[in-house]
């Protein structure tokens, strides 16, 4: 069965980098998948201000609209050239949509595919969450600045969680590609079952993989720029891991994994929920 890949593309308030465009085609010709790229025209409903206001609220919305329908003029022109010149088809699915209902129809769209790939910033964290939380399929994350190669060994940031185990079994998707695995644990973050541990990794390695295990301390760093700081050094192509295994306002208020993830990704990263 050919893998179903997702591209949403953001046009306001602002719009999506044409180097995510380019990594989701490279990963599209790599896996083989086919690649739909959802990009709204976005409306805004109409303002009535209780009082009098010297802003034009219609002539706002007719530019916030103006430049949503250009940035998707735009996106679709540069999808169209990356596409001819890498082979790849790449089918776009234009619709429009009321703000701020935007994200909740990309998710909609997302859980029609097998996953959804998105850039890690700042600005898209808030349609990373809304993927990861509400469409059941998994994200792949890429950096903002970089277009990423192939995948070919994988590095799994395991604690033992229900999420990363949901992260693992989504990542099969590139299992027939892979030449290597590691499992990689934070051991000074949080308590992990070294039994439990093992016991993966025997399973990995009894599936056909070369498994590399990797116990890390992250002293001074964040558990996020631990692990992708131990994966890049072992040359990991992909980090797995799971999003949000602990509350949504745990990690708002105590910050995470997941979220410093979304918003600063050194290198290609898949999430599940």
């Amino acid at each position: 069965m050919k893998p179903q890949f997702h591209l949403p593309l953001s046009t306001y308030p602002d719009a999506s980098s044409f180097t995510i465009v380019g990594n989701a085609i490279d990963l599209a010709r790599q896996i083989g998948a086919d690649l739909l790229a959802s990009i709204p025209q976005v409306r805004i409903p109409p303002i009535h201000p209780p009082f009098p206001t010297v802003v034009d609220v219609d002539s706002w919305r007719g530019q916030a609209e103006g430049y949503s329908r250009d940035s998707g003029a735009s996106l679709r022109k540069y999808i169209a050239d990356a596409a001819s010149e890498s082979g790849v088809e790449v089918r776009i699915h234009g619709f429009d949509a009321r703000e701020p209902f935007v994200f909740e129809c990309f998710a909609k769209i997302a859980r029609s595919h097998d996953l959804s790939i998105v850039e890690a910033s700042e600005l898209s964290r808030q349609l990373s969450e809304t993927l990861l939380l509400e469409s059941g399929r998994p994200l792949i994350l890429f950096p903002a600045s970089s277009v990423c190669g192939r995948v070919d060994t994988v590095a799994i940031a395991w604690d033992g969680s229900v999420t990363a185990a949901r992260a693992i079994s989504c990542a099969r998707i590139f299992a027939e590609r892979l030449t290597k695995m590691q499992v990689i644990s934070v051991i000074d973050d949080k308590q992990v079952d070294e039994a439990n541990r093992s016991l993966l990794i025997s399973s990995l390695r009894h599936s056909g993989f070369e498994v590399e295990d990797v116990s890390i301390q992250a002293g001074g760093q964040s558990p996020a720029a631990a692990l992708q700081a131990a994966a890049l050094e072992r040359n990991a192509d992909l980090l797995v891991a799971g999003g949000f295994g602990h509350s949504r306002l745990r990690e708002f208020i105590l910050g995470g994994v997941t979220r410093e993830l979304l918003c600063n990704a050194d290198m290609p990263v898949l999430l599940a929920h």
